[in-house]
């Protein structure tokens, strides 16, 4: 059977270092597959999933979508493609009522489920093995994590092991939940997220997706181009209320950092919900670049913990292997709360009022007119969702306003905060 088996052959090589993952001891537990229209990422799970089955005799298959009704002509058909693929179908029965696919030889079963009849998923029973595989196919359709995580709740039980793919083509807002799950799962250690186009396929196998595809696809780069983005690119486009189309992703080194010259630091006050949030920013006038590349955030803490917090950040060393130490910059704080301020003061910390007044229009303009607005992901993952995510107010018959929503902003405001003086000055 093993000379079957060759999955390397049936999917583009940026999937080879995933599919090596997936077989590793030591390899993720969640896979989250993102892109564009035409990347193949639907194939490759479902020859993932049957190389699993045919590996690990533990190992059973869920796979999931919204609407039981889909289930037959998608994900069904691809499992049943990727198990011809593999030279399998002889060793492979596949049912429709109940639409399941049983591994013969040992009973281990695929079982496809439509998450519209919540009772199948609690009827899913396995007799040989586990559910050690769950596969959320089109994730952006579902309502929301929530129903996502109860899913996951009901299938992983029974064993040590499990893999869980997500596949989906990203809304185009940015405010949808799957959108804003994806900048969160890039930060969680136990998941591998990948983003993946038909120009990764057709560099290597034009044939695969055929001239109409491509002929389609170049149309729309051509004639529609925000649309192609979206559609075939995979990316979040937004639906033409974004906020900060300076935004960049950077990614900084600690020597760099060390270059900074001119900081500057804000506080947005919080206890909860609202968290207390703290950045640090470089300012480059010459250049109208603001590069974000610190925050710290708590909740139920009090003024002196957040002023140690305060302190902490700004305590580091001016060179490689010096010795750390204080620096006293200013911090510039919601004008809110005065009382906090005076602690932060008898702390050591040099906090100030930011002045905002009546100014939130203005900084949210401010910094949307910058040159550009520089963020690291990895360092600041709570920023740059905000500032990611941000789009202006709609009015109640879904008309773009010019104005900002207030909630999910606490980042930003720090950052406001920090720059109010730049603001006035440049008002």
């Amino acid at each position: 059977m093993a000379e079957c088996i060759t999955a390397a052959d049936l999917c583009i090589s940026k999937f080879h270092r995933i599919l090596a993952d997936v077989f590793a001891e030591d390899g993720h537990s969640e896979y989250w597959m993102k892109g564009g229209r035409g990347s193949t990422k639907s194939s490759f799970i479902s020859l993932c999933i049957v190389l699993l089955m045919v590996t690990y005799k533990y190992v059973n298959a869920t796979v999931c979508r919204r609407v039981s009704a889909t289930l037959r002509n998608t994900v069904f058909n691809q499992m049943l493609w990727a198990i011809g693929e593999l030279g399998l179908s002889d060793h492979f029965k596949a049912t429709v009522s109940p639409m399941e696919i049983t591994y013969v030889s040992t009973g281990q079963k695929i079982v496809f489920i439509g998450l519209d009849d919540p009772t199948k998923v609690k009827g899913t029973v396995f007799t040989t093995g586990y559910g050690a595989v769950q596969w959320f196919e089109e994730v952006d359709q579902l309502d929301g994590w929530d129903q996502v995580s109860s899913v996951l709740r009901t299938l992983r039980r029974g064993g040590d092991r499990f893999w869980t793919f997500y596949s989906y083509n990203p809304p185009m807002t940015m405010w949808s939940w799957v959108n804003t799950k994806a900048l969160e799962m890039e930060r969680k250690g136990s998941c591998l997220v990948d983003h993946s186009t038909y120009l990764d396929v057709i560099e290597e196998h034009p044939d695969w997706l055929g001239a109409a595809f491509i002929e389609d696809a170049e149309y729309e780069r051509d004639e529609h181009p925000r649309h192609y983005q979206w559609e075939f690119l995979g990316e979040v486009t937004g639906t033409g209320g974004t906020v900060f189309e300076n935004l960049r992703e950077v990614h900084l080194t600690d020597a760099e950092i060390r270059t900074f010259d001119n900081p500057r630091n804000g506080i947005d006050w919080g206890w909860f919900p609202d968290p207390w949030r703290f950045v640090r920013c470089e300012w480059q006038p010459g250049r109208r670049r603001l590069v974000i590349f610190d925050e710290r955030s708590a909740n139920k803490t009090t003024p002196e913990q957040t002023a140690r917090m305060a302190m902490e950040a700004l305590t580091y060393a001016d060179r490689e292997g010096g010795e750390a130490y204080y620096h006293a910059q200013r911090i510039l704080c919601d004008d809110a709360n005065p009382a906090d301020i005076a602690v932060y003061r008898r702390e050591g910390v040099k906090a100030s009022a930011a002045g905002k007044g009546n100014m939130r229009k203005a900084s949210y303009q401010w910094l949307a007119g910058l040159r550009e607005i520089a963020i690291d992901p990895a360092r600041c993952p709570l920023t740059w969702q905000e500032f990611a995510l941000c789009e202006y107010e709609r009015d109640r018959d879904g008309n773009w306003i010019d104005d900002y929503p207030d909630g999910n902003d606490h980042s930003i405001d720090a950052v406001r905060y920090a720059m109010m003086r730049e603001v006035v000055n440049g008002r």
